[in-house]
Order: structure tokens, then sequence, then C-alpha cells
């Protein structure tokens, strides 16, 4: 027992700190902190960071370092945790404590490091995220981070570093919450085996439209009593309206009923529409020919028959593209890996996809699609020829 240890609280809330720790080892009594991080995120927004490495002033085992990549010579000049302990405190002040697996880790080892620097307790609440993901989502092969920020579609380039392990923890904290609420937080009433019953209201209805767009599809044409059905389920819904597809969906039946009648090609037209939406790599897909990618800003998506993202990484630069992780109003390309993603929530696109799709629906964008079959030919033709 830790007296006057800070407990795990219920619900969400806007405010708080992210903390990770990077550490020597996997057992709390036998293991010393090499680098603490931390965001400080008001409103759902990181308006500060923490991040520094900490000597401990011991040798950091091979195991350690192949993980987080910290090595002794790294720590060397460093502070010890007793040197950063009060700008640490400070920084976090009262806050919630949001963390990945902190409830029974990282709380603890601060709060060991806390007392015997300081004689204080360390009294902070916190959220463990990995428990609010175990309790909420039941087809994830693991629970690890990675995972976690694989299924909603977050870039994990880097991970295994504090400071990108809280960017990644805060946005699987606030994915969670966008999708099944507060009751993710809950530690009763809540199982995984009916989490479908706990996503929020907007989720499902998302999830319903996106069934009632394949189920429309799935003969091979749009028909009027499907158009009409459609149609009501809209009006009923347009509190959706900010949402991707609900907003290009309603436009599209606006459009059709601006006349007064429902012509035949008009139908015929809605069924491309909706059809693009119910699988956006597929319909989406440019096949143009890349002639350069000299300053092209490229996103990667998905596992890759080619083989790791470092390695299509590397590909793209030798062709003279640049590297993005996350799609913008600058990317040029999107490239989507053979394998596609297990973990995609959605089962057939991410969330990479879904914003090139807003970006070019809703800006007015060309943010181009592109399966591997057709991106790793023309990067690598590319990459050999600025090589000669």
């Amino acid at each position: 027992m830790r007296e006057g240890k800070g407990h795990s609280i219920e619900k969400y809330t806007g405010d708080y700190c992210v903390v990770d720790l990077e550490t020597t080892g996997i057992f709390i009594s036998e293991t010393d902190i090499i680098e603490i991080s931390a965001l400080k995120v008001r409103n759902g927004n990181v308006v500060e960071e923490f991040s520094t490495l900490i000597n401990p002033g011991c040798h950091i085992p091979a195991e350690a370092t192949s993980v987080n990549h910290i090595s002794d010579e790294m720590v060397a000049n460093a502070p010890a945790f007793c040197d950063i302990v009060e700008p640490f405190l400070n920084f976090v002040g009262k806050d919630v404590i949001v963390g990945y697996n902190n409830a029974g880790f990282d709380m603890n080892i601060i709060y060991d490091n806390v007392l015997a620097s300081r004689g204080t307790p360390f009294s902070n609440n916190y959220i463990d995220v990995m428990h609010a993901a175990r309790r909420s989502i039941s087809d994830m092969k693991d629970y690890k981070l990675e995972t976690l920020s694989a299924y909603y579609g977050f870039d994990t380039e880097g991970e295994h570093r504090a400071l990108k392990d809280c960017y990644l923890t805060k946005d699987c904290y606030e994915g969670l919450y966008k999708q099944f609420g507060d009751i993710a937080f809950r530690k009763s009433g809540h199982s995984s085996s009916v989490q479908n019953e706990h996503y929020s209201i907007e989720t499902k209805a998302l999830q319903t439209l996106q069934r009632l767009l394949e189920d429309i599809v799935s003969d091979g044409q749009v028909t009027e009593t499907e158009f009409n059905g459609l149609r009501c389920w809209m009006e009923e819904h347009v509190a959706l309206q900010g949402n991707y597809p609900f907003d290009r969906v309603y436009r599209a039946i606006d459009k059709v009923l601006a006349d007064g009648v429902v012509e035949p090609e008009e139908l015929e037209e809605l069924q491309k529409l909706f059809t693009e939406y119910t699988d956006p790599v597929k319909n989406n897909s440019c096949h143009d020919r890349i002639c350069s990618l000299d300053g092209m800003h490229v996103v990667v998506t998905g596992d890759f028959e080619y083989g790791t993202r470092a390695e299509v990484f590397a590909l793209i630069r030798r062709a003279g593209g640049i590297n993005d992780k996350s799609v913008t109003r600058k990317t040029n390309y999107l490239v989507v890996g053979a394998y596609g993603s297990d973990a995609w929530k959605t089962g057939n696109y991410g969330s990479k996809i879904q914003k090139a799709m807003e970006y070019n629906s809703n800006k007015g964008l060309d943010i181009k699609i592109i399966e591997e079959k057709d991106f790793i030919p023309a990067a690598t033709a590319l990459s050999e020829s600025r090589a000669e």
C-alpha cells in the first residue's frame, strides 16, 4: 500500500496531464526512470510539454535499450530524478494524470521516486487508458499502446520514447471518449462483450449510415424506395451534419430532390457515389502515372508487402518525396499498403483515408489515394533514376 496515493477516476476530463516514463526494467522494485515526459492538456488540446532524460546512476540494461533506444551515453550528462522532481511537480500541479498502463506501473514508480526525493507522496488522481480500452473494445489482438493506436489509425513511428508515447496516449484517450463516451472510463456497468451498446450516439448513427449504404448498393442499383427510405433517415439525423460522409450524402439527396422528380439517371449516379463511400480505397485509388515525387508530401497507412514502414519511408525519400505522419492540406499522396490493417476500426479504411476523403470532399483538395501496387513500382523507378 502507498499511503496518500491518488485514485483512479471513472469519468472523462478535458483538462489533464499525460505522463509517460521510460525505465531500465519492468519490475517496479528493481527499475529506475531514464526518461519522463508530460503534456499539459486543456479542453482536449496540448498547451505545454515537459520532457527530459534522467541519469539513473546505474548501467541501462541492453534489454531496455533495445526497446527505447536510450543508452548510457545518452543519459551521461542528464539530471538525476531528484534534480527535476520540483519542475515536474510544478508542471503537473494537481491535474489528473492520464497514462497508458499507469495504474499499476508508472504511478507507483513516480510515487516511490517522489517520496524518496521529497518525503511526500505523489497524490494526483489518474486515468489508465489501457484499462478503458480493455473495457470498451473486444476485437483487438492485444491491448498494447501501439495496437490501440493502429486501431484509431495513428502513426506509431518513434514509439517507446516518452514524449511520443504521451501524444499517442492522449490521442487514444480522446479517441475512446469520442467513440464510447464517458462509459469507457467506468469500472462498473461496462463489458467488452456488449461494446456496441456503448458507442457514442454519433458513432452508432454513422455506423448505421455505413450499413445502410452497403445494403443499398449491394444489388447494383438504387431503387426509388431505397432512396426515399434513406432520405427519411437522413432527415431524422440532421444532427450528424459536419461528419463524413453524411454531408456529401445529404447534398446528393438534396440535389436529386431539387426539381421534385427522381430520375433513373440520378439513381444511377447515387449508386456510383454510395459505392465510393462503402469502399473508398478501391473506388478512389488513383492509377495515374507518377512522373515525379520531388517535393511531394506523402503519407502512408496500413501494412505493406514491400516491407516495413521504415523501408517504405526510405524509398519515398530516395524518390524525392517528403514523408509526413498525418494527412494535412499539404498532402499530395496517401499510399495504402497492400495488407491494409487488421486494426482499422471501420473494417475497410482507417482515419487517414477518411481524413483525405473529407479534405477532397469538403475543402476541394486533390489528395490522391493510391494503392501500394501502383505506388511502389513508380517510386522504385524514380528512386533508381535519381541514383543514376
